[in-house]
């Protein structure tokens, strides 16, 4: 994620670009206990991962891309479609991603990719990003 930051922050500060940080999370189930009664309800679940990320969001955004106007979002669903949507709403021009690690990020890529084509009348460019290890 750090690389992938480091890109980005180079790509925005060449362009004058705004950066838009996101988390898309899958919809968590209700927490219950060994009875089965409803401790967190899926809501409560939502606000309390939505809190934590933005604050991580946030943290990851002074560290790393200091001198870049960043905007945060947290939002809950399938990933691919989200960022989709994201991208439409905010009329990107680059979506920028680290290499999944539960994922097959190729597969999410070219998900992503597909439905951007489909929906936006302009061109947005994935850019998959992996930091080389040695």
């Amino acid at each position: 994620m750090e690389f992938t930051l480091r890109v980005v922050r180079m790509l925005a500060g060449e362009s004058g670009g705004i950066v838009r940080l996101l988390e898309v999370a899958p919809i968590p189930e209700p927490l219950r206990d060994s009875r089965g009664w409803i401790l967190l309800t899926t809501d409560q679940r939502m606000e309390r991962l939505a809190i934590s990320t933005a604050e991580e969001l946030r943290r990851l955004a002074a560290l790393h891309l200091d001198g870049v106007p960043v905007e945060t979002s947290v939002i809950f669903g399938e990933r691919a479609d989200e960022i989709a949507l994201e991208a439409e709403c905010f009329n990107a021009d680059l979506v920028v991603m680290p290499l999944a690690r539960r994922h097959s990020p190729i597969a999410i890529t070219e998900r992503a990719r597909r439905l951007l084509a489909g929906r936006s009348a302009t061109e947005i460019d994935v850019l998959r990003v992996s930091a080389l290890r040695a």
